[in-house]
């Protein structure tokens, strides 16, 4: 039989898991709810309209049940709590293993954003392994307290973008020269031997890209450039973005390809955005990462500049604005440039050379395209993703005769981006 002792101990433990599930039903109730997620950078589920169709085909209960999981109070600290847990348990499988304690390379504005004077030696391929070991988390591989995305584009995507390249060049040439430039992935200048089968070589890749573009196509091989500064802050940390800096190198191996003398970034002032946790962490959630924070630089070009905004609706629309969008922070400090994904701005120079370009893009190149105004009088810049209006009528409208293709080299091996640049062309 139960002691009087053990009764009143089970009341009461029942009595605590009452008041608990009541005070977070009240809690649940009564605080504010949040409309988007900073930490995860989404929005969150709102209460769900009802509608008979909806309760007979349980897609109602169905967002109740999202609405009251992304609503529970205190959610963003169980988060982290329940992440936190979740990594003190590190597990291993084979040569992966949950985060690297051994290595500690905080990105800081003092010894990584600069650009280095002294020659070294390129290492091409992969790097001779130094032991650090890394985990493939979510279909990143987190490495050296860094999260990298994996190539594995195949030649034949490859050749189906040079084709569309090749469209527009057949269409446009001899009035407009086309460039081309794939930017590699960050993997492809940090990977180790020991690691080299996770991803295919970039340089191969782009190759096989350029040797299937017209001959009068100029090519511009970043990759290399890019090579020789590997050891500096070229891609963030905790983002799958190059910073400022891995942009300008692609913009000096433009600037060769194009007959360019590029701007000296020691003369130039610049601000920073600290403590910027990128997309790469918002996926893994990883506490390597989060304690290794990003910080975003973009610089102050002495150029006289007007920028615009315009519309896919209008080739004579352009409202005045600002090239940076001073705004952006936090989780989304990347949007700085160029007031991060419009569908198309422009940007006028007092440059009096009579080179005019467009650049078609995604979001890697809104970090490359500012430092064109310091070599040309116009700049267009379209989002392949976004714009919709007159392509071809724009380049005729604005006076275009030079056009560069820049894009991240999975982008130039998705379906996805290729149909949206030839979309372009409609």
């Amino acid at each position: 039989m139960q002691t009087k002792k053990e009764k009143n101990i089970r009341i009461i433990n029942v009595l605590l898991v009452l008041a608990v599930l009541a005070g977070g039903g009240i809690a649940s109730i009564s605080m504010k709810k949040q409309a988007v997620s900073e930490m995860e950078n989404r929005k969150l589920a709102s209460f769900p309209k009802f509608s008979d169709s909806a309760l007979w085909s349980g897609e109602y209960f169905k967002k109740i049940d999202d609405y009251y999981s992304d609503n529970f109070p205190f959610r963003d600290k169980w988060i982290n709590i329940s992440n936190s847990f979740r990594d003190k348990f590190g597990y291993e499988s084979g040569d992966i293993k949950i985060y690297d304690p051994t290595n500690d390379t905080e990105a800081n504005e003092k010894k990584t954003d600069t650009v280095k004077k002294e020659t070294k030696t390129v290492q091409s391929g992969p790097l001779p392994d130094d032991g650090a070991v890394g985990e493939i988390k979510k279909r990143v591989f987190v490495f050296k307290n860094r999260a990298f995305e994996m190539f594995g584009g195949g030649p034949g995507m490859g050749k189906s973008y040079a084709s569309v390249i090749n469209g527009y060049n057949k269409l446009l040439s001899p009035g407009i020269q086309v460039y081309n430039l794939i930017i590699p992935v960050a993997l492809e200048f940090e990977i180790t031997e020991k690691y080299k089968h996770l991803q295919k070589p970039n340089r191969p890749a782009i190759k096989n890209i350029y040797d299937n573009l017209d001959s009068n196509i100029k090519k511009v091989w970043a990759i290399d450039e890019i090579r020789k500064h590997r050891e500096e802050y070229i891609y963030f940390n905790t983002d799958h973005h190059w910073t400022s800096l891995g942009a300008y190198y692609a913009y000096v191996a433009f600037c060769k390809t194009a007959g360019l003398t590029p701007v000296k970034l020691d003369t130039v002032a610049y601000k920073t955005k600290k403590s910027f946790l990128g997309s790469l962490y918002r996926l893994t959630r990883d506490p390597k990462l989060k304690d290794n924070p990003d910080s975003v630089r973009y610089y102050l070009f002495k150029d006289s500049l007007t920028f615009y905004i315009g519309s896919s609706k209008s080739l004579n629309y352009w409202a005045k604005s600002k090239m940076y969008g001073e705004g952006a922070s936090g989780t989304n400090s990347y949007s700085v440039f160029l007031q991060g994904d419009l569908p198309i701005v422009k940007m006028e120079t007092e440059h009096k050379n009579g080179r005019r370009i467009a650049i078609v893009k995604e979001s890697y190149g809104n970090a490359f395209a500012p430092y064109l105004i310091n070599n040309y009088e116009k700049v267009v810049v379209v989002d392949q993703r976004y714009y919709t209006g007159d392509f071809i009528g724009m380049l005729k409208n604005e006076g275009i005769n030079e056009l560069l293709f820049i894009n991240n080299i999975f982008a130039a091996h998705t379906p996805f981006h290729i149909e949206k640049i030839k979309g372009l062309k409609k």
